[in-house]
């Protein structure tokens, strides 16, 4: 059972377009990178990678930049569904946003909270033009506290 499912796995990878292998693996690794920064560096040194505090990039179609958001969006997925660590939201969107800046894509990354049972949740998502790339569906009850270009 267990060798049949990882010969599907391994078949399922091979037919994947080696473009996006390289975009799924540099993926993994920022995650990695990213996961272990908020582990071990003060938030102060994290922040830096947010961008410029309360200011959102524009949210107009690019038909220029629609593919590579995409597949940016496909290698989050693909990410957060085989990375052996836990990829929150905060960790997606975070990497999700240094790989479109490498892209030169700009990007906003939200943070939002929300009080459930006399408990408050906080979650994050990301967009970038006119594409939610992180968290969207997620983000729905949640109030915008912060925005990050």
């Amino acid at each position: 059972m267990l060798i049949k499912k990882l010969a599907r796995k391994y078949k399922t990878f091979v037919q994947v377009p080696l473009h996006t292998k390289w975009l799924f693996i540099e993926a993994l690794y920022t995650s990695a990178w990213v996961k272990l920064s908020l582990c071990f560096f003060p938030f102060k040194r994290v922040m830096a990678w947010l961008g410029t505090v309360n200011i959102e990039t524009i949210n107009t179609p690019d038909v220029q930049t629609l593919n590579t958001r995409m597949q940016v969006k496909k290698a989050l997925e693909l990410c957060n569904k085989y990375a052996l660590w836990p990829t929150e939201c905060y960790t997606l969107s975070l990497t999700g946003k240094l790989l479109l800046k490498r892209r030169h894509i700009g990007s906003t990354l939200y943070i939002g909270f929300k009080k459930d049972n006399s408990m408050y949740k906080g979650h994050a998502w990301l967009r970038a033009k006119d594409t939610y790339i992180t968290g969207f569906k997620q983000s729905i009850g949640f109030t915008i506290h912060s925005r990050f270009s």
